[in-house]
């Protein structure tokens, strides 16, 4: 019985042996199927990891539409609309420090055609002095056709008014390979975000300027330095040339609606609708190549 019992034992160890063996040393299939399921694994934050990032640094020049300016003072017995305000761009020359136009986004496909972005626009509305307009409501300066004076009414969103958006682009090539030296492409974006401004008035001489600016009074919403006020919405068209990959060129017009509230005016507030329309030239960077 002895003698049966051991080789049996031996065989149960020798096959015991072996399929750990097997287990331990799997098969070339068994092992490209792993590496498969790695690879297809998706990678934390690979969004922000991507290298497929471009930037762009550019300058406007603006036009604004006429708009109606709704002014409330309780404490002053004041409630009235400045209608068909003019207002012109605070046009300065480029400077390299300066920038009036910036943006960092990201491709969101292969083919690097649809991106999504973060921009800043900046510009600067000034109500045009000397102008006639029709006042409305209630006001103790007077109503009925104004002559816009720098006492009577002076509005100015000068430091500035400040769209900051999510876009959503498409390029289209139109000439060569998409991102390569001395290509061209086609670019739509749409977009929406808040407004930020920095105003100044004076409204029948009495004169409004923000607060110093600090560390902490740097932006809100009922105080800071710059205060958001409202919302926008844009549609952009324009053309990308690479000049010389990574760097591209691009030029582009841009229309913004801004629907403004609660823009502060002495012992008030004021509020605006207004239509921007800017051409922007920008220089930009593609962090791909």
């Amino acid at each position: 019985m002895v003698k049966l019992t051991l080789p049996l034992s031996l065989l149960f160890f020798a096959a015991l042996s072996q399929a750990q063996s097997t287990n331990a040393n799997p098969t070339q299939g068994e092992t490209s199927a792993a590496q498969s399921a790695a690879a297809e694994k998706p990678q934390v934050n690979s969004f922000f990891k991507s290298d497929d990032w471009f930037f762009t640094w550019g300058y406007n020049k603006t036009h604004f539409g006429d708009s109606t300016i709704h002014v409330s003072q309780p404490s002053m017995g004041n409630d009235f609309s400045v209608n068909g305000v003019q207002g012109h761009d605070e046009y300065h020359f480029p400077t390299c420090c300066s920038p009036d136009n910036l943006r960092l986004g990201r491709y969101l496909d292969d083919a690097k055609t649809v991106a999504l972005d973060l921009s800043l626009d900046h510009t600067k509305f000034t109500s045009t002095i000397g102008q006639v307009a029709n006042v409305t409501g209630t006001n103790k300066g007077g109503v009925g056709p104004q002559v816009l004076s720098t006492q009577y009414f002076s509005y100015m969103l000068h430091n500035g008014l400040n769209q900051i958006m999510v876009n959503l682009s498409y390029r289209k090539p139109l000439l060569g390979t998409l991102d390569e030296t001395s290509s061209l492409s086609f670019v739509s974006k749409l977009g929406g975000g808040i407004a930020v401004v920095h105003p100044w008035s004076e409204i029948d001489g009495h004169e409004y300027q923000m607060e110093k600016k600090t560390l902490t009074n740097a932006l809100g919403f009922n105080n800071g330095w710059w205060r958001i006020v409202g919302t926008s919405a844009s549609v952009e068209l324009g053309m990308r040339y690479v000049v010389y990959k990574p760097i591209f060129l691009e030029w582009s017009s841009k229309q913004i609606l801004t629907s403004m509230s609660n823009v502060p005016v002495y012992q008030g507030s004021a509020s605006q609708k207004l239509r921007s329309s800017e051409i922007i030239f920008s220089v930009g960077y593609a962090f791909n190549h």
